[in-house]
């Protein structure tokens, strides 16, 4: 399995609309790969190298101007066709930070979790989320009838995958698609942590926060912060969330 980072920018920048900060965040996740013994595909329309890692640079085209999120689902596509996908992949946006060796078996195509527990109504926990896709070499027709509804609705992608399995004529591409546990992205703001971690197989393997994203939590205290929450251990539990190889990463990168 190999480790898969994507980023395309109209600016050809690592400027994500956070302050620029989004380079740090790919250092932290490719030096961290390194630590894991993971092979890392970097993909950018722009030229950039960081640590034995050069980026596999792509067309502008790759970019959705309507959802720049979409741009991950264009991407992906545009590897196959270059014939880039050649193993099992693991997909992860720039903030969701393995904190565990994966011990994940692919029984589908494609494999991704759901949000958790946002609230006490079900049916907002549905939505399948796109911080982590692991997806196999023989699925490049999922992601393309995928991206064709998502062209149509014009929306984001996880929007439009929920929508699709509503529809009979999508059944076969769900019969490949398989909602795996949250401890393989367990994201934080605007869900109930508290259950949400109940539910997460221990340990947690990633965590998906936005070190910059200086919203309130929800569900904790109205003050708190992803850092707050996630790094500095002002939650339920008493102590941080992540790990100390992370940690020491943040540091070395100046998150903080």
């Amino acid at each position: 399995m190999k480790n898969l980072l994507i980023h395309i920018s109209p600016e050809h920048n690592f400027n994500d609309g956070w302050g620029g900060e989004l380079e740090r965040l790919v250092k932290v996740q490719i030096d961290s790969a390194k630590t894991f013994g993971w092979e890392t595909m970097l993909v950018t329309n722009f030229p950039y190298e960081y640590n034995g890692v050069k980026a596999v640079v792509v067309g502008d085209e790759n970019f959705c101007a309507y959802k720049p999120t979409v741009s991950k689902i264009y991407t992906i596509i545009t590897l196959f066709k270059m014939g880039l996908i050649t193993e099992d992949m693991w997909f992860h946006d720039f903030d969701a930070f393995q904190l565990e060796p994966l011990d994940i078996e692919l029984t589908k195509e494609v494999a991704m979790t759901d949000y958790g527990i946002l609230s006490k109504n079900n049916s907002n926990n549905l939505r399948p989320s796109t911080g982590t896709i692991f997806f196999k070499p023989t699925s490049l027709d999922i992601f393309e009838a995928w991206k064709a509804e998502n062209d149509k609705l014009l929306t984001n992608e996880e929007v439009t995958l929920l929508a699709m399995s509503h529809k009979s004529r999508f059944k076969w591409m769900f019969d490949r698609i398989e909602k795996i546990n949250i401890t393989y992205n367990f994201a934080t703001r605007r869900r109930n942590i508290e259950l949400t971690y109940e539910i997460c197989e221990k340990p947690m393997k990633v965590i998906h926060f936005h070190p910059w994203d200086r919203r309130r939590m929800y569900f904790i205290h109205p003050e708190s912060t992803n850092m707050d929450v996630c790094v500095e251990g002002k939650n339920w539990l008493g102590k941080p969330l992540i790990n100390q190889q992370l940690l020491e990463l943040f540091k070395k990168h100046h998150v903080n």
